[in-house]
């Protein structure tokens, strides 16, 4: 179980109410943070975990597919970091159900922000990236809420930490 925290531009396109007290994520990555991105006059939903700043990408399409569509990116964007099996099936396991919540943290909201445009710099320059090689790519990124730190290498140690 975990939250995925939209902006309310997200909220809206999705057609959804935010739950005012959420639950608290059963998954190793935490909460969510997305927010809806227009690249190339494309709708992209870009989201990050709250606890590692992992990024992932899917294209703003109809609500009703949203979480299939947040879990199969997820598995790849784990799987294209270096995520082992059994982490990332654990990971997405998790993912199964989620609850809709409206942003909370504002240092995440500017890290989401901050990914969100790095994502349409790259986009600008290599309009053939597919969706998760990009995500794979923005995960590499040093971030300074992370001590300069990558997503990638923070959300690995989560991932493990727990393994043991």
């Amino acid at each position: 179980m975990l939250t995925i925290r939209c902006t309310r531009k997200l909220l809206k396109r999705l057609g959804a109410e935010a739950i005012v007290d959420p639950p608290s994520p059963t998954n190793r990555l935490g909460n969510w943070y997305a927010k809806l991105v227009f690249v190339r006059h494309v709708p992209l939903t870009i989201c990050i975990s709250e606890r590692s700043l992992l990024p992932v990408i899917v294209e703003a399409r109809g609500a009703a597919t949203f979480s299939p569509r947040f879990r199969d990116a997820a598995r790849s964007v784990l799987q294209g970091i270096g995520a082992g099996p059994d982490m990332v099936d654990r990971e997405v396991r998790e993912m199964e159900s989620f609850a809709i919540g409206a942003t909370a943290k504002p240092p995440v909201l500017g890290s989401l922000n901050d990914l969100a445009s790095l994502a349409r710099f790259e986009i600008e320059d290599n309009p053939s990236i597919d969706l998760v090689t990009l995500a794979v790519k923005l995960a590499g990124t040093p971030c300074s809420p992370l001590k300069y730190e990558s997503p990638r290498t923070v959300s690995l140690a989560l991932l493990r930490h727990t393994s043991s």
